[in-house]
């Protein structure tokens, strides 16, 4: 994981480079297939999330998505545990506020 632009993550999966970024559309559809975003988060700091919820928050935040099982199969190749800080990241970029910036 690295950061890049301001308000996204970078994230290495199947030896290609992703760019994660918690747009509003992201939050969205995170919170339409897992519910409520601060209860995902405070699971989350809890460590009681599993492959499913990994794999929403990656994919909704993914700038160029893959298909919903790839980027699961992905994320269980490399590893839940190398892939679950890159998730809370994300979450405490969604609770804490984008900010839209300019990009570089």
């Amino acid at each position: 994981m690295s950061e890049g632009f301001k308000n996204s993550l970078h994230l290495r999966l199947g030896g290609d480079d992703y760019r994660l970024r918690p747009t509003f559309q992201a939050i969205m559809d995170m919170e339409e297939r897992l519910g409520g975003l601060l209860g995902l988060a405070v699971r989350a700091a809890e460590g009681d999330f599993g492959l499913k919820e990994m794999t929403v928050i990656i994919w909704a935040c993914m700038e160029e998505r893959l298909a919903f099982d790839k980027v699961g199969a992905l994320i269980l190749a490399q590893g839940l545990a190398e892939v679950s800080p890159v998730v809370r990241a994300l979450l405490t970029l969604c609770l804490t506020g984008v900010r839209e910036s300019p990009e570089r």
